[in-house]
């Protein structure tokens, strides 16, 4: 029987760990041009937003700030000027978090347009990903939104219980058995509940940018291929993660400490101000670049290995693969194509 078609950087068959793996790298290698620019875009936006966040409470509370960090001796800060820091501390966490979800959505929207190319062996440039993740990116926030909002709610739900428990304990030798109970169960429930959700709707993005779907029909699509291979989605993808953090960490790290080394003789130079301030520049500057792209490789190669994790259930259960030959045209000996692409 002749080998499978592999128009681009998978064989049309079934996948195995080491077919996943190697298409996330040849996509990522293919494409990163367009990846990397998506990423800019999306975490710079992202980081205006939240600089001018922080630049707009810090000149709102500034007046307040120094009685809290610097009060008289023995006196504690008044009421008055802990209320608007901490209003504007939360304000500014919030907007932080909001823009880090639409930063991730951002990324979660091209990685699928990209594959979809990527699949089927064709060449695709910025403009064209920009366009296919923009018109999906309402919808992949959505899922997101949603997962998010569970997970939320379940980390509120364990703080009460926390806050429940503490205080409980202040106003008793020991706290509550049954209370005490409650908050160590749990703790043990919310991080498997926590694994259990994100394994189920890990192809929510690639099902709201491929097929078309709505946040909802996105989840529930996603729910329905991963049902009966979730420990095997669950462990390539915590193989792809660890492997992308690992990478991270070594492209991180000659930046950080490359930057060191070299505000080292402007920081020894003297006393002189500008010399430390190039030196802090320096260490700031490259640091933050080997940040974006550490935080560029673990975001992507897990997506991009969900994506494809996607493409392989829908192979498995679909017959997809007859109908990517077909778009990529090539011959394939597959049954007709039931699934579209």
């Amino acid at each position: 029987m002749p080998p499978p078609p592999k128009p681009g950087v998978i064989p049309l068959r079934p996948l195995n760990l080491g077919d996943v793996l190697g298409g996330a790298f040849s996509a990522l290698g293919r494409h990163w041009k367009q990846l990397l620019g998506m990423a800019l875009v999306a975490y710079g936006i992202a980081a205006l937003v939240v600089g001018g966040a922080v630049a707009l409470a810090v000149s709102t509370v500034h007046d307040h700030l120094d009685p809290i960090f610097h009060p008289d001796y023995g006196v504690d800060p008044a009421r008055s000027d802990v209320q608007p820091v901490v209003i504007a501390a939360v304000v500014v966490f919030v907007v932080a978090l909001a823009m880090w979800l639409v930063a991730m959505a951002v990324m979660y929207s091209a990685a699928p347009a990209v594959l979809q190319e990527a699949v089927l062996g064709r060449r695709t440039t910025f403009g064209a990903v920009w366009r296919k993740a923009w018109s999906r990116f309402p919808a992949v926030l959505g899922t997101l939104a949603i997962q998010w909002g569970a997970m939320l709610g379940a980390v509120l739900l364990f703080m009460g219980l926390m806050v429940a428990t503490v205080l409980a304990a202040s106003h008793h030798d020991h706290p509550p058995v049954a209370l005490l109970v409650l908050f160590i169960l749990g703790f043990l429930a919310l991080v498997p509940v926590g694994m259990w959700l994100w394994v189920r709707f890990g192809f929510a993005p690639a099902a709201a940018v491929l097929e078309n779907q709505r946040p909802i029909e996105a989840l529930r699509r996603s729910a329905h291929l991963v049902k009966d291979a979730w420990w095997r989605t669950f462990g390539i993808l915590i193989v792809v993660g660890m492997i992308s953090a690992v990478i991270g960490y070594f492209v991180q790290l000659p930046f950080t400490y490359g930057g060191i080394f070299a505000a080292m003789p402007l920081a020894l130079s003297g006393d002189s101000a500008g010399s430390k301030v190039s030196a802090v520049v320096i260490i700031a500057v490259l640091y933050l670049i080997g940040t974006v792209i550490s935080q560029f490789l673990s975001t992507t190669l897990p997506q991009l290995a969900a994506g494809l994790l996607y493409v392989d259930q829908r192979i498995r259960r679909e017959n997809l693969a007859a109908a990517l030959a077909e778009a990529a045209g090539v011959p394939s000996a597959e049954a007709p194509p039931t699934g579209g692409w």
